[in-house]
């Protein structure tokens, strides 16, 4: 029986990475070495980003003995030299170290990205590719459109946008060809099983979609019900774009916006695509779901941190407020007492929207139950009053033990 070749999977713990190493498994045809530049289980653990130069790949991949490489390694966010680092720098030394090797590369890239585009995700990404087909006749690029996988983020913020009762539809073009992230992996071994595969390897859906009809057929396969639509001109889709981008926002802002406007199609159809109604499943729904309400209870408790501190400091009189804390313990009676619990609700309102993790709620759970016990013994009546403002706090601590909890299978601290 012949040895099976050993693939080194670069990425091996993002969405496509995880998709292949399924895929390969399943087959069993590869040997698939799982690749991650942190420490996980069964990945080896390697240093993408200080692998700049082919001879330093050269020394990775005859220590390990690999016979072919995958690479799925990219980024969505960061520097103008982030991007050139992770997108082209390292990708054309491993190019490199492959052909002195004559090992077969195989490089995920994207559908229809330039190397003029002015957004350096793109650019870069084109760029890299464009280097592999010129100087690498080892090398694969595999293109796909837009990617559907349950795992990953930006399907997620697709699915979440689907399940809303209300669809927004800003008028964008016809430029989307979403491919199931299953296509994409059988296209990547497929590359590393032929004996002579082309250059490059379009994966596209079955035909073009406005990313309203995309999130009509993700909300169909979830089994849900026709939304409500609303259609508003393009220039509010602007206004929104630019309003994520102040505020931080992964995935509404200006490089999600260009994205739209350029797409990502292929100039044929592909009817063999799984159909898009069958991308999502009743499964997502519940995910889904989940999602929401975190977002909901999330930004319900920022909301509360936020006007507590505004009330506090310019609506309820600074006297009456000030006389609870001195009945707690007489020092705390003074303005800058008042003004720190103001600041710190604000900073916890924060925290909330910018900086959400598990380690955050379990402090915001705490400081609750500090924050109850002090006016339990300052205004003991509060705790027979019918409309409740102490016994609520129930309830903010029951929501934030739910955020904690969530948090905690995101694997954030």
């Amino acid at each position: 029986m012949a040895e099976r070749r050993r693939v080194l999977l670069l990425g091996a713990s993002g969405m496509i990475g995880r998709e292949i190493l399924r895929a390969a498994h399943d087959a069993g045809s590869l040997d698939m070495l799982a690749a991650s530049h942190r420490d996980r289980p069964g990945h080896l653990r390697v240093d993408y980003e200080a692998l700049t130069t082919a001879e330093a790949w050269v020394a990775v991949l005859r220590e390990h003995r690999v016979d072919a490489v995958v690479n799925c390694v990219g980024i969505w966010s960061g520097s103008a030299e982030d991007f050139e680092r992770v997108h082209t720098t390292v990708p054309v030394a491993l190019f490199g170290a492959c052909g002195r090797l004559g090992l077969r590369i195989v490089h995920v890239s994207a559908l229809g990205f330039r190397t003029d585009s002015p957004l350096p995700y793109v650019a870069t990404k084109a760029r890299a590719e464009q280097h592999l087909l010129g100087q690498a006749p080892s090398g694969v690029v595999v293109q796909p459109s837009l990617v559907f996988g349950p795992e990953g983020a930006s399907t997620r913020f697709f699915l979440a946008l689907a399940a809303l009762p209300v669809h927004v539809d800003f008028g964008f073009a016809r430029n989307l060809q979403p491919v199931h992230v299953r296509e994409v992996a059988t296209a990547v071994l497929a590359a590393l099983r032929a004996a002579d595969p082309p250059r490059s390897v379009e994966c596209a859906g079955a035909h073009a979609v406005t990313v309203a009809e995309y999130l009509e057929a993700l909300r169909a396969g979830m089994g849900l019900g026709p939304p409500l639509k609303l259609h508003l001109p393009p220039a509010w889709a602007r206004v929104l774009f630019g309003a994520g981008e102040l505020v931080g926002a992964r995935f509404v802002n200006r490089q999600t916006w260009v994205l739209l406007q350029s797409g990502t199609r292929s100039e044929h159809a592909n009817p063999a695509a799984l159909p898009y109604e069958r991308f999502a499943t009743p499964a997502e729904r519940h995910a889904v779901r989940e999602m929401q309400l975190y977002a909901f209870a999330r930004a319900g408790i920022a909301f509360l941190w936020l006007w507590t501190a505004l009330v506090t400091w310019f609506a309820w009189p600074h006297g009456e407020t000030l006389q609870w804390l001195a009945s707690l313990w007489p020092a705390l009676g003074t303005p800058f007492w008042l003004g720190a619990s103001c600041l710190l609700d604000v900073a916890m309102g924060v925290a909330a929207l910018a900086w959400p993790r598990r380690r955050l709620w379990l402090a915001q759970f705490w400081l609750t139950v500090a924050y109850s016990a002090g006016l339990a013994l300052a205004l003991p009546w509060t705790w027979s009053h019918p409309l409740g403002p102490l016994t609520k706090n129930l309830a903010v601590l029951a929501t934030l033990l739910f955020l904690a909890m969530h948090e905690g299978r995101r694997g954030r601290g």
